[in-house]
């Protein structure tokens, strides 16, 4: 069965969401001045919003607000708030990430529609479900699910993908490392893209773009996306140009135009619209790094003669964007690049006449083996490498740009509502009815009379055509006018202009009507907050490990939350995953009878990400365990585990509250001081509540290898080396697919723990994960400190790099 998705493109600023329409986009994504992702775009005001929403809708195109930040506690009636003014609005729906807001929407906006964004990182069934019982209409997935893995979910939600754009080299809403590494935050909406700089890998000596991969196209994998149950396709790019908005909205649609007949579609146009090469991603279980941070363009051949004015490149046959004056051309190899712009009509000839020294301008660019001749002017930079042998890509398209200025003047719509007008003569003055449907099938009826009657005619009557012809003028409106009705003899006289005058106040009636269909009225939303007293709870401390060896010496702590650690934590992840159950099994079992005895919990914590085939294996491998009457709980972020770890991404109490079946939950490590301070002063359950205060942080998860095979074979180490020389520590889940990166330094909160203790907090957790046998020794340091007396240097013994991250 085929499906065309919705066509959903982002909208930076009013401009470019005008672009986007023209442009035949289904539907629209945008962001008001806070709570979006996006925090660095132009972004609208709500004024704007709302003209934004009237004037989508007038052209049958939706539009989804972005509010897809953290929220903290201090912001949950503020931002409840806006939402209630965007609703009243008319907003189409909203993008989510936050778990709590979803329950504040479902309490007091209750009709206002709730997409998941891609920053729930919402990539298995266990997750869909519960998204699902909490009403919401769509997920996004995430960019990392791949094609068969979407083919097996099972839910009544709309699903969302990303098509085209920017591919993070994290999964969405699983980075802090903006967050820890320039206080900048993904999840705040202020990311520094620290993935676009160059790294090096320990034992590597070539410095190259690890983090950062080619950007997402699936431009030619259409079809396939029309026979799963994809309801819509996301193009990326709300800081992107109109021209790259036009350029890349157009033709998905007219791909997806030709799709409905069972047509197929090539665009050259799309590699000329930025971008940092193409991969088609996980989608098809496929990953490239990019050569270069920025544009790339369109490959189009090889240098094949490089002389002091000119550059000869051999074409390949297959290109049809042949470079034409006003171009740009970028020439790389290796390390190497070189750009200029073309200043004169380039020749393009045959390899034959070249190599015969002639330089005769061909007609036929259908030919093969082409060579296009550039001269270099002295305006040009000289290139400081031999270009002989380098690729070259055509980077822009005068013709192009032209194009996308096309786009953004047209003012025509993709889908236009259907107009239905009946003019008739009431007491001498003329009356117009208008019944205009729109795409959603919703209707909406006005008429209007006019000021001015018909007279008797001094010579000539105005006729019934006449009037027809002057009804029939849709304007700047993206009106379809189906039917007019005239019912008039044409025996009587009245000014053209006042037809014309009517025909207008008729649409501006229309317009408005239709606005007034989508707005609600705005309720003002107050939140009630109790304090909690605080408490004196005893404190007590849990340690993560992945050593067996920590679980015999470990004492003091109340509990353990313990990782199976892969066989293999060599850096290429294989892009097929293998369990072995055997070894799962063995390593629960031996950790459940070296803890038996012991007077700590034994937890098992699941990898924080978790494809529907680790899931599957996972509880195989539970269950093996039950049967032989070893019963162990689960620390899972899948929303329906008994411990919850910080990847949950929880910044308010709110969200704490909806996840009624967690015993504990890790806050997020991106708070600072006076945000814990908010959480725990309104907090019901504050027992339920841990805080990470020693350990190396996850700063990205991945499902991009490191390592592409093409790397030299010296023995290299599991660190990333960034331009400072910190070393991040790596390491592999134990799916063998995904990749971890930590922080350089340890997050350390000793001198902290005294004062988090005083106003409430009393779970703290050590990571020990990846330590050698001795780290044990922070548990004896922590709880020294918990009884005041703080012992730095021999902290500083075991973690000698330490930092106190956002806090």
């Amino acid at each position: 069965m085929m499906r065309i998705p919705e066509l959903l493109a982002p909208a930076g600023s009013m401009e470019h969401l005008k672009v986007a329409i023209n442009a035949g986009a289904s539907s629209v994504y945008l962001s008001g001045k806070n709570y979006g992702a996006r925090k660095f775009a132009e972004n609208f005001t709500l004024d704007e919003i709302r003209d934004a929403v009237n004037i989508a809708h007038m052209h049958n195109v939706k539009v989804y607000v972005t509010v897809n930040t953290l929220i903290k506690e201090s912001e949950l009636e503020n931002v409840i708030n806006y939402l209630s003014k965007l609703y009243s609005i008319g907003v189409d729906a909203v993008l989510v990430q936050d778990l709590g807001l979803i329950e504040l929407i479902n309490k007091h906006l209750p009709d206002l529609k709730i997409h998941a964004s891609t920053q729930m990182t919402c990539e298995n069934q266990l997750k869909l479900d519960y998204l699902e019982s909490k009403g919401i209409r769509r997920v996004v997935l995430p960019r990392e699910m791949r094609k068969e893995e979407i083919k097996s979910l099972n839910t009544n939600m709309e699903l969302e993908i990303f098509a085209h754009g920017a591919l993070c080299y994290s999964y969405s809403g699983q980075c802090l490392m903006s967050s820890f590494k320039g206080g900048r935050s993904g999840n705040r909406g202020t990311c520094a893209q620290p993935c676009r700089q160059k790294y090096r890998i320990d034992g590597i000596k070539k410095e190259d773009y690890y983090l950062s991969p080619c950007d997402l196209s699936l431009f030619n994998q259409l079809k396939e996306i029309s026979e799963l149950n994809i309801s819509c396709i996301k193009i990326e790019g709300r800081m992107r140009s109109k021209e790259y908005l036009a350029i890349v909205t157009s033709n998905y649609r007219k791909a997806l135009n030709k799709l409905k007949s069972h047509k197929e579609t090539e665009s050259e146009e799309i590699s000329l619209a930025f971008n940092r090469g193409f991969t088609k991603g996980q989608f098809n279980n496929e990953s490239r790094r990019s050569i270069r941070a920025g544009h790339v363009g369109l490959k189009i051949g090889k240098v094949i003669s490089n002389r002091k004015n000119q550059i000869a490149v051999k074409l390949y046959d297959y290109i049809q964007s042949i470079p034409e004056k006003g171009d740009g051309l970028l020439i790389v190899k290796n390390e190497n690049d070189y750009g200029l712009e073309i200043s004169q009509n380039p020749i393009v000839t045959t390899l034959n006449h070249f190599q015969k020294g002639k330089q005769k301008q061909i007609k036929d660019f259908t030919r093969k083996n082409k060579v296009l001749i550039v001269k270099k002017v002295w305006q040009n930079k000289k290139s400081d490498f031999d270009l002989n042998e380098s690729d070259v890509y055509l980077t822009k398209r005068h013709a192009l740009s032209k194009k996308a200025k096309e786009i953004e003047n047209k003012g025509s719509s993709y889908v236009k509502s259907k107009l239905i007008l009946t003019f008739s003569v009431k007491n001498k003055f003329p009356k117009l009815k208008g019944r205009l449907t729109l795409a959603n099938k919703r209707e909406v009826e006005c008429e209007v009379i006019g000021n001015t009657p018909f007279e008797k005619p001094l010579k000539k009557s105005v006729d019934a055509e006449t009037i027809k012809k002057q009804l029939s003028k849709v304007d700047n409106y993206p009106y379809q006018i189906t039917q007019i009705n005239v019912n008039y003899d044409g025996t009587l006289f009245i000014p053209i202009s006042k037809i014309n005058q009517i025909r207008r106040s008729l649409f501006e009636n229309l317009e408005k009507a239709t606005n007034e269909l989508y707005s609600h009225d705005y309720k003002k939303i107050t939140l009630e907050r109790e304090e909690t007293p605080v408490k004196e709870s005893e404190a007590n401390i849990s340690f993560y490990t992945n050593n067996l060896n920590h679980l015999k010496d470990i004492e003091n702590v109340k509990r353990v939350y313990l990782e199976i650690p892969p066989q293999d934590d060599s850096l290429d992840i294989t892009s097929k995953a293998d369990y072995n159950i055997n070894y799962m099994v063995s390593f629960i079992k031996e950790a459940y009878e070296i803890s038996r005895n012991k007077d700590y919990e034994l937890i098992w914590k699941w990898p924080d990400i978790a494809h529907d085939k680790l899931i599957r294996v996972l509880n195989k491998v539970k269950g093996i365990l039950n049967k032989m009457h070893y019963r162990i709980p689960i620390m899972n972020n899948c929303f329906t585990g008994e411990y919850g770890p910080y990847s949950m991404n929880i910044t308010n109490n709110e969200s704490i509250d909806s996840l009624e079946n967690y015993k504990i939950i890790t806050i997020s490590p991106e708070l600072r001081k006076r945000d814990y301070e908010e959480i725990i002063r309104y907090c019901k359950t504050p027992d339920k509540i841990e805080l990470i205060v020693q350990g190396h942080v996850e700063l990205m998860k991945t499902r991009y290898p490191l390592l592409y095979g093409k790397e030299p074979k010296s023995p290299y180490k599991n660190f990333l080396i960034d331009s400072n020389n910190n070393k991040h520590p790596l390491h592999k889940s134990i799916s063998k697919e995904e990749l971890t990166i930590f922080s350089d330094s340890e997050l350390s909160l000793i001198d902290e723990i005294k004062y988090l203790k005083e106003i409430g907090f009393s779970n703290f957790a050590i990571d020990g994960r990846y330590k050698d046998d001795d780290y044990c020794r922070m548990v004896d340091i922590y709880s020294q400190a918990l009884n005041n007396t703080i012992d730095k240097k021999e902290l500083l013994k075991i973690s000698p790099k330490n930092m106190t991250g956002n806090y």
